[in-house]
């Protein structure tokens, strides 16, 4: 491959980096969920800087075709990426369905004190 694939593949990582970096600057992206995808795009950097240090992993892994181990690592990585949005949004849910409840079991007091103040004043 030419060197003008590696500087485009930095270039685009790096201007996925740029766009993270303004999502949590203009508050569209929390910095608890940003860390995982700056880690990708870092990931994604040096390998196209240093695209021998991909080949060097896959020696070292037995990997016969290095480009196929970047594919299980981009993969690997957006799986960590989806299961930290996912225990996220299960921990969210969890807390909208007591918050649900609380608002209901105050819906209901609330209901009933205006019931007897509601009596009171008939009498």
């Amino acid at each position: 491959m030419t060197a003008y694939i590696f500087y485009l593949c930095f270039g685009l990582s790096f201007a996925f980096l740029i766009a993270i970096l303004r999502l949590v600057r203009l508050k569209k992206l929390k910095e608890q969920y940003s860390f995982l995808w700056l880690a990708l795009s870092g990931v994604m950097m040096v390998l196209s800087l240093f695209p021998y240090g991909l080949d060097w992993l896959a020696v070292r892994l037995n990997v016969s075709y290095p480009p196929s181990l970047l594919y299980v690592l981009a993969v690997l990585g957006i799986l960590f990426i989806l299961l930290h949005l996912t225990v996220a949004v299960s921990r969210l849910t969890e807390r909208t369905t007591r918050l649900a409840q609380s608002a209901a079991l105050y819906e209901e007091r609330l209901r009933q004190l205006e019931e007897g103040r509601g009596q009171e004043e008939n009498k």
